[in-house]
């Protein structure tokens, strides 16, 4: 069976917490306090394994911090490969204002990989790559990490016969140069590549399908916070709006909705209804609090609801 294998060269160890108020020069009270493992590929991995996918995350590790990252991905059964490093595995601080309703997410720097550590990773592509497996490299990229990275990943995925999938902005025209098979980019991040804001929708769209037609990826998906999502192929372009719910937190939904949509790859599915695949985990994670990922469940729900009866 295909699997769905995630590269995390910077993960993190996620706190959350919720405060009645944030205020500077004011001792802050914490309550409802979580921990969970993050960076996009652990979260990739951690969602599609919750859908029903055959997973593998390959991750750094190093000092204390990565010890508890992979103690927590044990909780959660999720098969990882782990590079040793001589750095600090980074954490990341998530605060949530109850008094404004604001969330505030504070990202640590990773320790710069040397290059037998770089190496480790890409090995380790090749060695665990098989025909028909999806490839997905998300985040960031750690100091020191070279900017071919995400290239020379997919290089050694392809050459393996897997699909590579890039969710990250960090060595992403060197990624494009080499050709991938989907790429995701949300609001904050076409731009960089454009090198100008885009009209929505058609500007982006029209930039999408350049994307497909000089070859750097087959699929490309841009997702629009509340303007909805699309997504460009060779087959055509396929739009879909938001799924609204009452959302607690944003963090992990760009992750989900990869997730989701790349499993419904795995199965089969045409762009339409990757889409909708996507935008219901991504809903269902925004109505969990901090750090907490979606429930299967709720997935499924959005999904019948709007996917099977769009417009009600």
């Amino acid at each position: 069976m295909a699997r769905i294998i995630t590269l995390t060269p910077n993960p993190t160890y996620d706190f959350a917490v919720e405060a009645d108020f944030v205020e500077a020069n004011r001792k802050l009270r914490c309550k409802n306090a979580q921990s969970h493992p993050g960076g996009g590929g652990v979260n990739v991995a951690r969602a599609a394994h919750r859908l029903g996918a055959d997973v593998l995350a390959i991750i750094t590790a190093g000092g204390l911090y990565g010890d508890a990252v992979k103690g927590l991905l044990g909780e959660e059964l999720i098969p990882i490969r782990s590079i040793p490093v001589r750095g600090e595995t980074r954490i990341a601080f998530h605060v949530q204002d109850l008094a404004r309703d604001q969330e505030y997410r504070f990202n640590l720097p990773g320790a710069e990989l040397n290059d037998g550590e770089v190496n480790a990773m890409l090995d380790a592509i090749s060695e665990e790559t098989g025909p028909g497996d999806f490839v997905v490299g998300s985040g960031s990229l750690p100091g020191g990490e070279p900017a071919d990275f995400w290239a020379r990943a997919a290089r050694a995925a392809k050459e393996k016969g897997g699909r590579f999938v890039l969710d990250s902005i960090h060595g992403l025209r060197e990624a494009l140069d080499e050709g991938i098979y989907f790429l995701r980019l949300n609001k904050f991040e076409y731009p960089e590549l454009s090198g100008r804001e885009l009209e929505w929708p058609d500007e982006v769209i029209a930039f999408a399908k350049g994307i497909v037609t000089d070859g750097g990826a087959e699929r490309v998906a841009v997702t629009q916070g509340s303007d909805g999502t699309i997504m460009a192929s060779a087959d055509g372009v396929a739009r879909t709006p938001v799924i609204k719910v009452k959302a607690e937190s944003a963090v992990g939904a760009g992750d989900s909705f990869v997730a989701s949509s790349v499993k419904a790859m795995l199965d089969g599915a045409d762009d339409l209804d990757c889409l909708w695949r996507g935008a219901a985990a991504a809903a269902a994670t925004r109505m969990t609090a901090g750090t907490t990922l979606f429930h299967a469940e709720d997935v499924e729900r959005l999904y019948q609801a709007n996917a099977k009866n769009p417009g009600q």
